[in-house]
């Protein structure tokens, strides 16, 4: 998602005059009229308001100054996330139309968007009517999908792209817009469509007009749609590149993840930018294919352009998003690209577009989390986190960055909330994630006092194991061990090795590099608070290694 920073104290002055005048437009909220008009949350401070869009200037100081935030979670699958600079708030956008917000990132509460929560049945008439062909009696109640919103510059408006599921991957994604994040959405048009498997059916679609001819027997396997090469028309992540052009990524189970260049004035596809079918790097309907094909799983792919790196930065879900069944183990890969359309690679080069049929796709990919449990987790995750995935990321105006995920747990249900944690580039330019869930905690930038350092952790790896569904047994939690770091910069317990905290070329003195057996981890030790009952603040580091793995420890 594009950040959204300020363009001069005048802009913000003008925006302020805007709300107290009640002008609807530029970034004016009339009142009365359902806009966000809540507090801040206890121990936070109001970001001064500015014009959506506004992108100059620097980051301005950090929001929240170490001061220890109330946790307060919600229930949204597949979040999304932004921030709405005219009401200082970020908000959440989920499947089922769950909607949340928040001020400082920590205490959220659930919202509502009345023009579609009471409209939606009508809302989509054409996707809708697209969605039947895959199941008699066809609901679109439980099919409105992983919905992202981002704010239009040119055109001015808040654009929100909704997928339309259906059965047998006659699914679509469609655009709404509205002058406000959660004011009246309308429908503007579709960007792609899938499922579609003889010329009557593609008739209702655009494809003809995209392609100039009607050839879709890549597509059609028998009578069924050919999952190696089509994609589930789902999952879309819209964001701006680093010259301010408008893509979209979408797509999942199995046809891969694709990419899409959209027109900045209508927010709609681009229909000047051609594609040629080339193996299955490219197709000239669906965009460039940037991870996965051949029948390969991942979904819900995300991507964030991080200007201080220079790296595109692609995020995937793998596996089962359950808890309790085979359909399992639910989690987030990591790659990332300098140009947009791809390579996305991940630590050790391995390229997120599958090259072959039955690639294994655990050995692809940097893992971020597993299934886990430690000691200093509170509430529903008291017995360990499941199947956590379908993130997005924010880079937030302060130029903090963070992940925001879904996440079940293990305790018997598939009950499951949102959780937000920071992250932190690590030496090597890749975002690791900070072991607990965001409370406001600011990582010293001198590092930390070896009194603080050495000691036991209670330690994770969190592997590379993937699965796929069709087990029959959910996948188990991942094995928590101890370890004790030593003040002669030696690692013992369950692991051995080494650990040295220096300070990088930017100056900060917070970064970490373990060595354990053949392999070398670059990261960040970080005193944050924990999720206990009490909070207290706890050190801890967050690595990724050269195998692909991400390793954890919280200090006992």
């Amino acid at each position: 998602m594009k950040n959204k920073r300020f363009i001069s104290m005048l802009a913000a002055i003008l925006a302020v005059l805007l709300l107290i005048a009640g002008c609807d437009g530029g970034g004016g909220i009339p009142t009365g009229t359902g806009a966000d008009e809540s507090t801040n949350a206890p121990g936070t401070e109001a970001p001064e308001t500015s014009a959506p869009g506004s992108d100059k200037g620097e980051y301005e100081p950090l929001k929240y100054g170490d001061k220890k935030l109330t946790l307060n979670e919600v229930s949204v699958h597949d979040p999304s996330i932004v921030w709405d600079p005219v009401n200082s708030t970020y908000w959440l956008f989920g499947s089922h139309r769950a909607w949340a917000r928040s001020r400082d990132l920590a205490s959220w509460t659930t919202a509502s968007i009345p023009s579609i929560d009471d409209n939606f049945k009508t809302l989509f008439p054409d996707n809708v009517k697209w969605s039947s062909h895959g199941s008699a009696n066809y609901d679109v109640s439980g099919n409105l999908w992983a919905p992202d919103v981002i704010y239009n510059e040119e055109m001015g408006k808040w654009c929100m792209y909704m997928s339309i599921n259906g059965d047998n991957y006659y699914s679509s994604i469609a655009m709404l817009t509205s002058d406000r994040i959660n004011g009246t959405y309308t429908y503007e048009g579709t960007i792609v469509y899938s499922g579609f498997r003889n010329a009557k059916e593609l008739s209702e679609t655009d494809y003809e007009e995209v392609t100039g001819n009607t050839n879709i027997a890549r597509f059609v396997n028998g009578s069924f749609w050919n999952t190696d090469n089509g994609p589930n028309a789902i999952d879309p992540c819209v964001f701006y590149d680093k010259d301010g052009q408008l893509w979209m990524s979408y797509g999942s189970w199995f046809g891969g993840i694709f990419l899409l260049k959209l027109d900045n004035k209508t927010g709609l596809r681009d229909m000047s930018e051609e594609y040629k079918t080339v193996g299955r790097t490219c197709d000239a309907y669906f965009g460039y294919r940037i991870s996965g094909g051949f029948g390969d799983p991942g979904e819900g792919s995300y991507i964030v352009w991080d200007k201080d790196t220079g790296y595109y930065y692609l995020y995937v879900s793998y596996c089962g998003l359950n808890a309790t069944d085979g359909f399992s183990g639910y989690h987030i890969r990591m790659f990332r690209s300098e140009n947009v359309e791809g390579p996305y690679v991940d630590s050790m080069g391995h390229k997120a577009l599958s090259s072959s049929k039955g690639t294994n796709r655990q050995q692809i990919g940097i893992k971020l989390m597993g299934n886990y449990s430690l000691s200093k987790l509170s509430g529903n995750a008291e017995k360990g986190y499941m199947s956590g995935g379908h993130n997005s990321a924010l880079i937030d105006t302060d130029g903090q960055h963070y992940l925001i995920y879904h996440t079940r747990f293990n305790n018997g249900t598939e009950w499951h909330e949102v959780r937000v944690h920071q992250q932190f580039m690590n030496e090597d330019g890749w975002p690791v994630t900070a072991v607990y869930a965001h409370q406001g905690s600011v990582i010293s930038k001198d590092g930390y006092s070896t009194e603080d350092i050495v000691g036991e952790y209670e330690y994770i790896d969190h592997g590379l194991d993937a699965t796929t569904p069709g087990g029959s047994t959910p996948v188990g939690m991942l094995k928590t061990s101890k370890v004790k770091l030593n003040e002669d910069g030696t690692i013992s317990g369950t692991v051995k090795g080494t650990w040295e905290q220096h300070k990088g070329e930017d100056g900060n003195g917070y970064y970490v590099t373990m060595v354990i057996g053949n392999n070398t981890y670059k990261g960040v030790f970080f005193k944050q608070y924990d999720e206990s009952a009490k909070h207290e603040e706890r050190m801890t580091f967050t690595l990724i290694g050269d195998n692909d793995r991400s390793i954890w420890g919280s200090k006992l």
